[in-house]
């Protein structure tokens, strides 16, 4: 979903998506413990493919499927209980009808749909998701939010024969490199740094953002806490020019991943289009997550749930901020808490829905979130005086978040997904429960 920067200098751009309704009829996964070492190999599969459509729809074409190297995933945690993003997808081993794996992730081709563009044309975008590689043959499904209801539709299946001798191997071609090992890579979550822009003399300077992007990460509560279940790699993969494109300014540069700015038509959205290219090098380590390190001093960035974040690595006065800001939408959809001066209408949060974004909410469905914070002499909504000591703030549900002034609220009156400051007590309960489920 396409989320625009506000006029405020606040974080580049956006990620999450959102809503925690169900479709009736969708298969419910059956609660049973799905025993790794039944049904997977220790390694990594790939399986790319092409999603396009229009404003109105969507649709899925097999592309490939790659052999890839060690999983870096849990081997506990399976089936993701988080019922966030546009779209999850679901492992099904052939044999027994068992749903083995689920994740749920946004795409760009999610944000793409809200554009004018959208409106008037059809396209296609390269994507493609990974999970442990299977023992036996297998079903994968897709399924996607409902553009009205929100609510989940079946979109594509295709069963697959392991045996096939169509799976391509994996080329790992570059060089990776430890930043920092704080643990087991079963039980970590496992973060890789990818560059682009950078040229094959500008080594240096990459490995340099690369600490900086670490130092940035633990600074801030709660992964300060959470160092020894972090593990965070690099790799170096050069491009043939230094710096990024900017296609508003008539600036183009050839550069591996192919990131720019202008992203539908945005002057600081800076993602790139190329995702399969970002999986390839990203296969270069073992990974669970995906950061783009760009070389260039133009503010800017992303980041999409499960799918990669971005942010400048030069010097734009808030580099760390916008650093960690992203990472909040790539690692779980944190929603963006900000508004946007006179924005009262979003398609992203329709009336009478519940955002599934942990710290967001319409009072709607606010069930499983920050409301058992809230005390019990709190009035909700709260409001919060100006000039009130910071000592004094509360957990409540502040009114305006989500790009609107008015009737989506945010739990606590400042935040690192509002103002670039630390992440909020809402936020932190947030987070530690999803590093929980990924390092179990």
């Amino acid at each position: 979903m396409k989320k625009r920067l506000p006029v405020l200098a606040l974080a580049a751009l956006l990620a999450a998506c959102s809503t925690t309704n169900k479709l009736e009829g969708v298969p419910a996964i059956a609660d049973h413990n799905v025993k790794y070492d039944n049904y997977f190999t220790a390694n990594t599969m790939r399986y790319d493919f092409h999603h396009a459509g229009d404003s109105n729809n969507e649709y899925y074409y097999f592309d490939k499927l790659i052999r890839e190297g060690e999983w870096a995933g849990s081997r506990t945690s399976l089936i993701n209980p988080f019922d966030y993003g546009e779209q999850h997808f679901r492992i099904i081993d052939a044999a027994s009808g068992n749903v083995i794996y689920k994740n749920n992730y946004c795409t760009l081709f999610n944000e793409w749909q809200t554009t004018p563009e959208a409106e008037a044309t059809s396209r296609s975008f390269p994507e493609g998701v990974i999970f442990p590689e299977p023992k036996n043959d297998f079903i994968i499904e897709f399924y996607a939010r409902n553009k009205k209801s929100k609510k989940w539709e079946k979109k594509f299946t295709q069963d697959i024969k392991v045996n096939d001798f169509n799976i391509y191997p994996s080329h790992t071609p570059y060089e990776s490199f430890d930043i920092h090992i704080g643990g087991d890579i079963a039980h970590s979550l496992d973060l890789v740094l990818l560059p682009d822009g950078f040229t094959v003399a500008e080594k240096e300077r990459f490995i340099e953002a690369c600490r900086m992007w670490t130092d940035a990460l633990f600074s801030y509560a709660p992964f300060t806490q959470n160092k020894h279940r972090i593990n965070i790699r690099a790799v170096w993969a050069p491009s043939m020019e230094s710096g990024i494109s900017v296609p508003g300014k008539g600036e183009w540069k050839n550069t591996l991943l192919e990131c720019r700015f202008f992203t539908f038509n945005s002057d600081r959205y800076q993602m790139t289009e190329e995702f399969q290219k970002v999986r390839d090098v990203a296969a270069c380590a073992p990974y669970e997550s995906i950061f783009i390190l760009t070389h260039t001093d133009k503010y800017g960035g992303g980041g999409i749930y499960n799918f990669y974040g971005l942010g400048s690595a030069g010097k734009t006065g808030k580099t760390g901020e916008v650093y960690i800001h992203e990472f909040g939408h790539s690692l779980m959809g944190l929603g963006d808490e900000y508004i946007e001066k006179g924005n009262t209408v979003s398609a992203l949060y329709p009336e009478g829905v519940e955002p599934w974004e942990a710290n967001l909410t319409r009072l709607v469905d606010f069930n499983g979130k920050w409301e058992k914070k809230i005390a019990a002499d709190t009035p909700v909504p709260t409001t919060i005086s100006e000039g009130t000591d910071k000592a004094d703030w509360k957990i409540g549900a502040y009114e305006g978040g989500g790009y609107l002034e008015k009737g989506v609220y945010r739990g606590w009156p400042e935040c690192m997904m509002k103002a670039l400051t630390d992440f909020c007590p809402v936020c932190q309960e947030a987070i530690s429960r999803y590093l929980d489920y990924i390092c179990k």
